[in-house]
């Protein structure tokens, strides 16, 4: 898995991580981003494997309260992977984040970027721009954001 040079064929094979703002943006359509959530959706290939983990799916519930049937059938349909991680792997995303002490990481942000050592990706969708700016993967690689800061005003 990951975004290795893995070849599917002629195509890379590409694991892309999903934070929570990319979701509440594809399923309300007054989010900022929901443009662009919806571009990118529409963009994956047939080979990327989209991931996420369960404190995101805790969080985006959370947010979208007037639409948790939306969420529930995007989940059942969508093919993402939500992750599942054990107290073990709790442990490792605290040594992971140790050196991002200096901010306040969510337990969400954290599931994420163990979840991209543990794939091999750099790759993620969020709109968490401070945090994932500045969060390192080992050998101080940053993350590849897959959204920009710029958006269109919703409709």
């Amino acid at each position: 898995m990951a975004d290795r040079a893995m070849l599917s064929g002629e195509r890379f094979v590409r694991s892309i991580l999903i934070d929570t703002g990319p979701i509440v943006a594809l399923l309300n359509k007054r989010e900022r981003f929901h443009a662009q959530a919806r571009e990118l959706f529409n963009s994956l290939r047939p080979s990327d494997t989209i991931l996420t983990t369960w404190p995101v799916v805790t969080e985006v519930s959370f947010l979208i309260k007037a639409n948790r049937t939306a969420l529930w059938q995007w989940l059942d349909h969508s093919g993402i992977v939500v992750q599942a991680f054990t107290l073990t792997d709790v442990t490792e995303m605290w040594r992971l984040m140790q050196p991002h002490d200096d901010r306040e990481v969510d337990f969400a942000d954290a599931s994420l970027v163990w979840l991209a050592v543990h794939c091999g990706t750099d790759l993620i969708a969020t709109t968490d721009f401070n945090d994932f700016e500045t969060y390192r993967l080992p050998g101080k690689r940053p993350f590849r954001l897959l959204f920009s800061r710029a958006s269109r005003p919703p409709r």
